[in-house]
């Protein structure tokens, strides 16, 4: 295969990609999946239903007479005495005691990386 007849057919490929590419781009649905969701309902549901929703929620059978019944719960309020300041000082300990590990491995290893030996040659007194 000749170095001619390489070039011509990449050519050609990047020809078809480029024709190829828009028009793969234009089959993808870049709706929403609530947008493509709504619109293939609407295609489904050919009739326009113009009642009120209390008036279809009627003809299906649902109302107050089916709703379930409603506890109420009544919460008391908190004590006096416990009043939340907003910040954990047992995680605010083990946070910076963290920190301080982390720094302390990061100076040891700049100091690993960095310490060079002598040469040997110091006098000895």
């Amino acid at each position: 295969m000749s170095y001619r007849h390489l070039i011509h057919t990449a050519a050609l490929g990047l020809a078809v990609a480029a024709v190829a590419a828009p028009v793969a781009a234009a089959q993808q649905d870049l709706r929403s999946p609530d947008a493509a969701d709504a619109a293939h309902g609407a295609a489904l549901q050919q009739v326009q239903d113009n009642r009120s929703p209390d008036a279809r929620d009627a003809a299906e059978g649902r109302g107050t007479f089916s709703a379930p019944r409603v506890t109420v719960v009544k919460v008391t309020e908190p004590l006096a005495g416990s009043v939340n300041d907003g910040l954990d000082w047992g995680d605010a300990g083990i946070g910076a005691g963290a920190v301080l590990a982390l720094v302390l491995l990061a100076v040891g290893g700049a100091l690993m990386v960095t310490h060079r030996r002598r040469d040997g040659t110091a006098a000895i007194s």
